[in-house]
This record gives structure tokens, C-alpha cells and sequence, in this order.
């Protein structure tokens, strides 16, 4: 491989999760980072929370997808001479499992926040309360324009 050459993939701040790594940074910290990084976020309350789900789960697998395209690139560049060795193959068996936990870090939950009916943004395997990392009050004016007696609607603070 020519050391001038770069293999592209997603933002090298992206961090990303494996179990089996001693990485200094829980799941939860890495979730929470993936998701405050995610433009995206911005939109919540303007599209339809299925579709928001949808859109940031697309998100978070095409990070995913091009960090392992990446890795994948790089060992078969720095492998290609040694590619039939059993050594080499059991590499990239393990690297194909590692590629499907790294992803199944990144699925997000969806069930009904505990706290409003937003979707969940944990790990799709959490085991603890679930929470949509909002303040659970809506975003919007108050709707009831005849309840505030021709004063400017505030926000509507109901869940």
C-alpha cells in the first residue's frame, strides 16, 4: 500500500463501540455522541416521529457501513499478499463478526419514551427506563389562540 494513500470513511471524531475492545468510553457515551453529532436532530419536530426514526437510523448504519468499509479496505489492502492463509482468513471472519456487533451498537430502540410518546434513542438492547433525550414537553405555540386573550400564543409545554 502506498503510504500517501488514504482510505476514506466517516469523520475520525465518529467513535463507535465493540465489547471486547478496552475502550475508554461506555456504549451509552458513544450513542450519546453519535446522536448530539447528527444534524438531523435539528428536524425532529418537523417531520413525522416514524419518519425521524427512520431517517436517523439510516444515519447511524451509513456511519457504520463506511467506518467498516474502511477497516475492510485496510486489511485487504495490507493482507492481499497472505490472503489464503487460515490466518488471515480467520481474520476477516472475525472482523465480519465485529462488523455486526459494531452495527447492532448503533440500531436505536424506538419504543415510547417513559416519559411522552416520542421514540427511544437508546441501544435497541437497553435495559433500563426508555428515553426519547428530550425535555418531553412540545416544542410548538400553544394551539388554544382563544385561551390567551388575544396575547401572542406561548409554548405549549404539554408532554
Amino acid at each position: 500500500m502506498d503510504t500517501d494513500e488514504t482510505i476514506h470513511g466517516p469523520s475520525p471524531e465518529i467513535v463507535f463501540y465493540l465489547s471486547d475492545t478496552e475502550a475508554p468510553i461506555t456504549p451509552e457515551a458513544c450513542l450519546a455522541s453519535l446522536r448530539s453529532n447528527w444534524e438531523g436532530r435539528h428536524d425532529r419536530f418537523k417531520i413525522s416521529e416514524e419518519e425521524f426514526l427512520t431517517t436517523f437510523n439510516q444515519h447511524l448504519l451509513a456511519i457504520a457501513d463506511a467506518r467498516i468499509g474502511q477497516v475492510r479496505t485496510w486489511l485487504g489492502q495490507n493482507t492481499a499478499r497472505f490472503a489464503q492463509h487460515a490466518d488471515v482468513q480467520t481474520l476477516f471472519r472475525r472482523f465480519d463478526e465485529l462488523a455486526k456487533e459494531l452495527k447492532s451498537h448503533v440500531a436505536l430502540c424506538g419504543a415510547a419514551c417513559g416519559s411522552c410518546s416520542l421514540s427511544c434513542l437508546k441501544d435497541r438492547r437497553h435495559d433500563d427506563a426508555h428515553d426519547c433525550y428530550t425535555t418531553h414537553k412540545c416544542p410548538h405555540a400553544c394551539e388554544f389562540n382563544e385561551q390567551h386573550d388575544g396575547l401572542p400564543a406561548p409554548a405549549c409545554d404539554m408532554p
